[in-house]
């Protein structure tokens, strides 16, 4: 099971000041089920994405993966039981996949 809870992600730019990339976000994704994170460019989709697999950490509010605590517990939790894969680059004139996938190893 994925859980956040309270999830924010707030950056600070020497031009625009503090950049807000994820408010406040919670959420429940139960094993067995497929779910899709939707928003405008910009919303912060894969900025939520990266503090569930530990490449970023949150500023506030913490998630929980596979039983553990992204925040307290980060090589226990998305480390051992996230794939996080890159969009692939354009084949012969094919349209780039952009497609972003967590899948959680053990659900137990």
């Amino acid at each position: 099971m994925i859980e956040a809870r309270g999830l924010s992600k707030r950056f600070q730019d020497k031009k625009r000041g503090e950049i807000r990339a994820v408010d406040n976000v919670s959420f429940t994704c139960q094993p067995g089920k497929i779910y899709g994170l939707l928003g405008a460019n910009g919303a912060g989709k894969t900025t939520t994405l990266r503090m569930l697999a530990t490449i970023l950490e949150p500023t506030d509010g913490t998630a929980i993966v596979c039983g553990h605590d992204v925040v307290e517990q980060p090589k226990k939790s998305a480390k051992t039981s996230v794939s996080f894969p890159l969009p692939r680059p354009s084949i012969a004139g094919s349209p780039p996949k952009n497609l972003w996938n967590i899948s959680a190893a053990s659900m137990a």
